[in-house]
């Protein structure tokens, strides 16, 4: 999961920075903090694909007006459904505050369902599904991008790499956190590849000509591919009519309409959290989690890791040691603040703190 190794930075210091600079668009200060935290507890867990990697491109978003930096999210919940509207806000900020509502409704009934619409990128899902789950609650979520993916042969992109993510509690440990894109790799993975003008493994992406590439700005310019082939097609399909024809999503035209095919600014996502209290209870619910799990990594090997475990872990190192950054990461940190007006005063850690 981790990225190339770089300097290290205190995740303090980067949230200051983050914060910042999404300030420096409009956002507010509080707004501000919330979407860096979740960007910067991204990379303390190990994703760095999809942590403050992004901050540039969300900065550009703002700027070109395709994410509303002024924007407050509203939400109803009528007919059993809780529908959240981010209007065009930062996606780490509509998220949280949609699961935050959802966990509290799920307080009071075993199942919240939630509609997410007008949000800009969530980025890693599994960073939202694992605050419910850190409450107490299962979580599923499950987001529509543009069209990013398509079986090999394609002449273009055919449907998003619409990205699943849940998460549940554990008692006594951290929780269970699953987080994938139904494409082989998230995109992020080529994107990351492309700034480093480095190939791409065989079977991640296709060229605008249909044919398998190894070339990350021609899996750019032609589709990622689905994982297990037609199956990772139909859990596209899936989440595609969960958070895209369920809300009336304009994902895709939104991303046409600013020229983008990859962090779209106008996304939509399913929600569900779900309440074991009123299912089960809790001690009945603790107990079968742990015997399952516990046979799991029986049957596993003595080196085996559940989903979330080994990005928990990585989260508590990094937290005492630091977040590492590529220089080309550091460089489009500064690249948005310079673009946002925001100070940017980011210095790695001394290498005897590490």
């Amino acid at each position: 999961m981790a990225g190339e190794q770089g300097q290290v930075y205190s995740a303090s210091d980067l949230t200051d920075a983050v914060t910042a600079i999404f300030a420096g668009t409009g956002v507010s200060v509080a707004d501000a903090r919330l979407g860096a935290s979740v960007l910067v507890r991204t990379n303390l867990r190990g994703i760095d694909t999809h942590g403050v990697s992004r901050v540039l491109v969300y900065a550009e978003k703002i700027k070109s007006g395709e994410v509303n930096p002024t924007a407050t999210l509203t939400s109803e919940y009528r007919d059993g459904v809780l529908r959240c509207d981010g209007h065009g806000g930062l996606g780490q900020v509509v998220a949280t505050a949609s699961v935050r509502e959802a966990v509290r409704l799920a307080g009071e009934t075993p199942v919240v369902t939630c509609i997410i619409r007008e949000s800009g990128h969530l980025a890693s899902l599994g960073l939202f599904v694992l605050e419910a789950a850190e409450r107490g609650f299962i979580a599923f979520l499950c987001q529509e991008t543009p069209p990013l993916m398509a079986l090999a042969g394609s002449h273009r992109p055919a449907i998003g790499n619409n990205p699943i993510a849940f998460a549940a509690p554990l008692a006594g440990r951290a929780p269970l956190v699953f987080d994938m894109a139904t494409s082989v790799v998230a995109r992020g993975n080529v994107l990351q590849a492309a700034r480093n003008n480095r190939p791409i493994p065989e079977g991640w992406a296709i060229g605008p000509d249909g044919n398998p590439t190894t070339s990350a700005a021609e899996a750019l310019k032609g589709a990622m591919l689905p994982i297990a082939g037609h199956k990772g097609v139909g859990l596209a399909m899936l989440v595609q009519c969960l958070a895209g024809s369920l809300s009336g999503s304009l994902t895709a035209e939104s991303a046409a309409n600013y020229s983008a095919m990859s962090s779209a600014g106008n996304v939509s996502a399913f929600l569900m959290v779900i309440n074991p209290d009123r299912f089960i209870g809790r001690a009945a619910f603790d107990a079968h989690m742990n015997a399952w799990l516990a046979a799991y990594a029986d049957a596993s090997g003595p080196a085996s890791r559940y989903p979330g475990q080994r990005a928990a872990e990585c989260e508590a190192e990094r937290a005492a040691a630091g977040i590492p950054l590529p220089a080309a990461v550091v460089d489009d940190l500064r690249k948005a603040a310079a673009l946002t007006g925001a100070p940017f005063n980011l210095a790695p850690l001394p290498s005897k703190t590490r």
